[in-house]
């Protein structure tokens, strides 16, 4: 199958996997927030940062490297799976040993149970990580749609019949153990591969080598993304986090999947065309230009229907989320496309820059949200939003260096998509406004019409300017995997 060809199957697939999951959290999570309590939501959240900051720990950068490198036999394969087995049982000891000092980061008692318990993940994962980095590599992006689907399912029915068995958090704990291990079966069966009893350091040197600068931009990038949970975990109590949790659920993981989507799609096609500066800029350019196009009316409706959402779907324990929501919808839009840069810098061999960028984003950061947290959660809002806004630019200058691209070139891609979502915005806020009751018991049908409107506005004015050349760049991506 030509690189083409793959490229587009694996967009489509992952893109499929991006919006069934999302869906399907939005609806688990939905669920779990009737039945747990904010501060359940905010235990979690802090085990969560934990587990992300060892689970980045366990995976060293390999899996990148293993993307991009090349001559990977049986020999080098064996060498990084036993190298990331000893990680891994590695990680396991340092959570359960040291739960009662990350108890007493978050002055949270309960969390030294809660660690012992899912430290025995980092063990589960390693057992399929070169099996998931290598179907990866090889663009089989259908069997880790069918593998994340079937687990979140399963992950789902388990944690809510747990909460309403009254587990509490530990619901959420045993719901995200069960679904690792049904991960890592279902990997092992998808891919058959079995390592050989053999390790040489030196056959992994260069893997190792382009993985350490991945991994300290990991480390960065980690710091850059749990540095909130952290903070307010740490200062404003697991109620506060519990409530930051939802709103960062809602807004920014769907939007880092999406990331997701673009980065594992692309970066092995990027990496194959590396030289080709031309060529990236286009298809990178389009790649913009579609992401805006899904991710800012999603995050300009969320901003406008965000009090009847949480209301009708949360209930009245999460008003406080409302405000949230609407700050970080805006974080939303530009980390939507703000998270391909590093898929360039990488496809470059530049992790470097990534690096150091990523180093640069964190001190910007941590000095808005320590700022910020004089005025709680809604202050850490704010400074995550506007540190968000002006190192988006800034990424964009790097990346157009790398690849001949001018500022000018992206506004002029992203343009349209803004004006349509402003107008959708506008519409619904005037339907909301002088056609709906404002009345608490209205609130579903309001939301319903709202959604409607947005998604009827939206649609109108996109095929009304863009639908013709958008069909014709269709048919034309249709013949070229042909």
């Amino acid at each position: 199958m030509s690189l083409k060809k793959k490229t587009f199957w694996g967009a489509i697939w992952n893109s499929l996997s991006s919006v069934s999951l999302t869906g399907l959290n939005f609806v688990i999570t939905a669920i779990l927030a009737r039945l747990l309590t904010p501060n359940a939501f905010g235990v979690m959240g802090m085990i969560q940062t934990t587990i992300a900051l060892i689970n980045m720990m366990n995976q060293f950068g390999l899996a990148p490297a293993i993307i991009q490198g090349e001559n990977l036999n049986q020999k080098r394969l064996s060498s990084l799976f036993w190298f990331n087995m000893l990680i891994g049982i590695t990680m396991t000891a340092i959570v359960y040993f040291s739960s009662n000092l990350i108890a007493l980061f978050f002055n949270q008692p309960d969390l030294t149970e809660l660690l012992k318990l899912i430290s025995i993940v980092f063990t589960i994962v390693s057992f399929s990580f070169i099996q998931q980095s290598i179907l990866r590599k090889e663009m089989k992006f259908k069997e880790l749609f069918n593998i994340n689907i079937f687990s979140t399912i399963l992950y789902g029915l388990i944690t809510i019949i747990l909460a309403l068995n009254n587990f509490g958090v530990h619901a959420l704990v045993y719901g995200f153990i069960a679904k690792n291990i049904i991960v890592t079966l279902l990997i092992t069966i998808y891919h058959k591969w079995i390592p050989s009893i053999f390790f040489s350091f030196k056959t992994i040197k260069d893997l190792l080598n382009f993985g350490v600068y991945v991994f300290g931009t990991s480390i960065i990038n980690y710091f850059n993304r749990n540095l909130d949970y952290l903070l307010i975990g740490r200062f404003l109590g697991s109620e506060a986090l519990g409530y930051y949790t939802l709103a960062y659920k809602l807004m920014l993981v769907p939007v880092r999947k999406i990331g997701g989507v673009i980065n594992n799609t692309f970066l092995p096609a990027f990496s194959e065309i590396k030289d080709n500066k031309l060529s990236i800029k286009k298809y990178y350019l389009n790649v913009l230009s579609l992401i805006a196009l899904i991710t800012f009316p999603m995050m300009g409706g969320v901003f406008i229907v965000a009090p009847e959402m949480i209301l009708t779907v949360y209930g009245q324990n999460w008003i406080p989320v409302i405000i949230l929501i609407q700050i970080l919808s805006i974080t939303g839009a530009v980390q939507s496309i703000g998270t391909t840069v590093g898929t360039v810098l990488l496809s470059q061999g530049r992790s470097d820059i990534s690096f150091k960028f990523n180093f640069f984003l964190i001190v910007n950061l941590a000095i808005a949200m320590i700022i910020g947290m004089r005025w709680g959660i809604i202050g850490v809002s704010y400074g995550v939003t506007i540190v968000s806004f002006y190192t988006f630019w800034i990424s964009m200058h790097i990346t157009g260096n790398l690849i001949n691209m001018r500022l000018k070139e992206l506004v002029s891609f992203i343009k349209k998509p803004f004006l349509y979502t402003l107008f959708m915005m506008i519409i619904v806020y005037l339907t909301k406004t002088y056609l709906v009751s404002p009345n608490i018991e209205q609130m579903p049908i309001q939301l319903a019409i709202s959604v409607i409107t947005g998604i009827v506005a939206y649609s109108a004015i996109f095929l009304v300017v863009d639908g013709k050349e958008y069909f014709e760049q269709i048919k034309r991506l249709k013949n070229a995997v042909k």
